[in-house]
């Protein structure tokens, strides 16, 4: 008999083993959409014993989750604040220990609390509070609903939320720090620190965190992408970051700058990071625009002036924040937008390059103005070359942040499609 019973014993293990195993999610999606007004993009993240449903702006370099919720904190029954000195307040590089003692404690207020820094990278507030736990809802690529029971993230001062956009109730970190989306997602469930991401111009895109497979068009696509290395800034560039500590935002190694067939004479410094941690390129979703060094901009802009007249594209008045802008009877439209020079990010050799076509270099002003989208960034910005929301649109973007690789796409409008149509098979 009792062999009988240690046998039935280790064949319901191994059968809830194997169970458990055949379950595990390959990957998670998120949705990213773009607000038309804010030209910022946004994803929905849910959170707590009832689900709470959040739209929160999605940056690529942000640390962490924080957000602000009456309908959250009304129902916060499973939040838990992260104790300083614990486990998680070590993963999380928290920059204090933070003592509330109204009674009873509730999420923005409790005892003995891992803190850190929220900003906001819209108007450079910083918001110093304690950072919690809770349950996160989300969606495998196959579906299937999942909880990370431990999900860490700050409770934040509602001024925190000015400037975002409208509906918006916080900001969701995609950056190079333990306690980003990606990196908890990764911890939990075992998988590859990597992330796809698709911007979308207009209609909801995706985040694929994980990994796929796509729909049919996008695995085919995958086959065929560019890489490069992802690199560090030895000095932060995040403003709560202490001076020393690695960038937690994603830059790369950009060589060079062409106009059509022509490299542009620029100073060479300004394309690498210096002990300072200034110069280099970095990638940010919450910019609109690619920002440049003013002497980075003023060689784009007068080469591509040059060649526009070449292609006999009247140029106009300009129109702010833009420094070159063209009258749109003049420019052709073809699959991938206006058909205007071309602009190439070269990376680490000629053949390896970010081709932006009209559809990622201008911006239609109104219906007879189209204006050059890149931003004079000043003589002294930190970083020499941010390339913003507007060239990163309708792209497969792919972190493998376990590698330190990005690999991308060319236009997907080569391929006649575009991120609203990128999703999981």
């Amino acid at each position: 008999m009792v062999p009988s019973l240690v046998i039935t014993l280790f064949s319901f293990l191994v059968l809830f083993s194997l169970s458990n195993a055949a379950t595990k999610p390959k990957g998670f999606i998120f949705p990213i959409k773009k607000d038309s007004t804010s030209l910022q993009y946004y994803t929905t993240i849910q959170i707590g014993a009832n689900s709470t449903s959040l739209d929160v702006v999605v940056d690529l370099g942000g640390k962490f989750f924080w957000f602000n919720s009456a309908e959250y904190f009304s129902a916060a029954s499973t939040y838990r604040p992260i104790r300083c000195g614990t486990k998680l307040c070590r993963i999380a590089n928290g920059v204090g220990c933070v003592f509330c003692f109204l009674s009873p404690p509730v999420p923005g207020c409790t005892n003995n609390t891992c803190s850190d820094y929220a900003h906001n990278p819209f108007t450079g507030t910083l918001g110093y509070s304690g950072l919690g736990e809770d349950t996160l809802h989300v969606y495998a690529t196959n579906g299937a609903k999942y909880v990370s029971p431990h999900f860490p993230f700050q409770f934040s001062d509602p001024v925190l939320r000015e400037g975002l956009a409208t509906g918006t109730q916080g900001l969701i970190g995609l950056g190079r720090t333990n306690i980003a989306l990606q990196a908890q997602l990764a911890s939990s469930f075992k998988l590859r620190q990597k992330f796809a991401l698709c911007v979308p111009s207009s209609g909801d895109g995706n985040i694929i965190i994980g990994g796929g497979p796509y729909n049919a068009a996008f695995q085919k696509i995958s086959k065929s992408l560019f890489s490069t290395s992802l690199i560090r800034n030895p000095v932060a560039t995040w403003p709560n970051e202490k001076i020393g500590n690695l960038t937690v935002e994603y830059f790369i190694n950009v060589k060079s700058i062409r106009v059509g067939k022509k490299t542009l004479s620029l100073n060479a410094t300004l394309l690498s990071i210096d002990k300072n941690g200034n110069g280099g390129t970095n990638l940010r979703t919450v910019r609109p625009y690619t920002i440049l060094h003013t002497s980075i901009f003023r060689a784009l802009v007068n080469e591509f002036v040059k060649e526009a007249a070449a292609m006999n594209i009247k140029r106009v008045a300009s129109v702010a924040p833009f420094g070159a802008c063209f009258d749109s009877k003049t420019i052709a439209n073809s699959k991938t937008g206006s058909v205007v020079p071309t602009i190439d990010l070269v990376l680490q050799s000629k053949s390896v390059y970010w081709r932006f076509y009209g559809s990622n270099s201008m911006v239609k002003v109104n219906n007879d103005v189209l204006c050059l989208g890149f931003v004079d960034g000043g003589l002294d910005p930190i970083t020499s070359i941010s390339v913003g929301g507007h060239q990163l649109e309708n792209y497969l973007l792919e972190f493998d942040v376990t590698s330190s690789k990005l690999r991308f796409s060319s236009s997907l409008q080569l391929s006649d499609t575009s991120c609203s149509q990128f999703k999981a098979s």
